[in-house]
């Protein structure tokens, strides 16, 4: 995962895109290329040299942390995650959070990275506002409040169930705190730089927080699987998000794989609830059998059963009346 983070971080700089690679002066002394059976180093631009993704799973992050969010107002981190402070209202259902650490004067990653998230969502049967919040957090000085409501604004629009209170509320974004974000970055283990050209060097990375704040997954790239996203927010609450039997199933028998960062099915998890599922149906068989057996034993028992009397016999104890 650290390797593709750094790979993203040399994107995040927008002079690269335009950058020319310096030519590279051959010497007598070595090789022009790679020997057979070797393959050549790969060199990050220095920019971007250390500036991996460090994961601090299960970390609680510092709810105490206080930004501006893009109406202007103050807030704190622990808003966002009352279960982490304690000050869950009546009737209230705490929610996970997907975290973003960006820029907003960046027009080409960053963009993309909220673009594409806001599509995913819109694939989701999860709701922002109602089953989770979208955050996000500028670490640029130049990133006012109207910066931060105008990349809002814009999520929202391409967001298909926007235009709700609760939905619009989902939508967290904050100006730019340079000491604020810092911590925050650090607590996630999201490392960035300022560049010569102004820009800022940084991984591109999605973070999934816990109702009670605290670090549950890392969701690297630029492509984003509304199942894989859905997944990783039922484990962040420990399957209180499902809405059905299906939800239920899907919690129980998909675990995270460290090795690919994705949730893969569990052929032993299936393979418990089969069994579970046979039980339940040979008991269904058996009670049904036993039932049946029990109504039929009934009908025997009861007075008169089986003592009526054929239609087309006469019955000759009646006496008919003289003509």
């Amino acid at each position: 995962m650290g390797v593709l983070a750094v790979f993203a971080a040399g994107a995040c700089v927008c002079s690269f895109a335009h950058a020319q690679p310096a030519p590279i002066e051959a010497s007598s002394a070595q090789p022009a290329g790679p020997s057979a059976g070797q393959s050549p180093e790969l060199v990050l631009p220095k920019a971007v040299q250390s500036l991996e993704v460090k994961e601090h799973l299960g970390a609680v992050l510092p709810l105490e942390l206080e930004f501006q969010n893009a109406e202007g107002k103050k807030v704190s981190l622990g808003d966002y995650f009352p279960a982490g402070t304690g000050k869950v209202k009546a009737g209230e259902l705490p929610k996970p959070a997907i975290i973003l650490i960006a820029y907003y004067q960046c027009q080409i990653v960053c963009s993309v990275v909220k673009d594409k998230f806001v599509e995913c969502m819109d694939q989701m049967d999860m709701t922002a506002g109602k089953d989770f919040n979208f955050l996000v957090f500028s670490f640029d000085p130049r990133d006012n409040v109207p910066s931060a409501n105008g990349a809002k604004n814009h999520s929202l629009a391409g967001y298909k169930r926007s235009g709700k209170p609760e939905v619009d509320a989902g939508f967290g974004f904050h100006a730019g705190e340079v000491e604020g974000t810092r911590q925050l970055a650090n607590a996630l283990g999201f490392p960035y730089r300022k560049v010569e050209n102004g820009e800022f060097a940084h991984p591109v990375a999605l973070f999934v927080v816990s109702p009670q704040g605290k670090i549950c997954r890392y969701i690297y790239g630029y492509k984003y699987d509304p199942i894989q996203v859905k997944l990783a927010l039922l484990d962040a609450t420990e399957g209180k998000l499902a809405k059905s039997l299906g939800d239920y199933f899907m919690n129980y028998c998909y675990m995270y794989d460290s090795a690919t960062g994705k949730y893969t099915i569990q052929a032993m998890q299936v393979m418990k609830i089969g069994g579970v599922l046979v039980l339940i149906g040979v008991g269904v068989l058996v009670g049904g059998l036993r039932l049946s057996e029990y109504f039929k034993m009934r009908s025997r028992q009861r007075p008169g059963a089986g003592l009526a009397m054929p239609a087309n016999r006469l019955d000759q104890s009646v006496t008919r009346p003289v003509a």
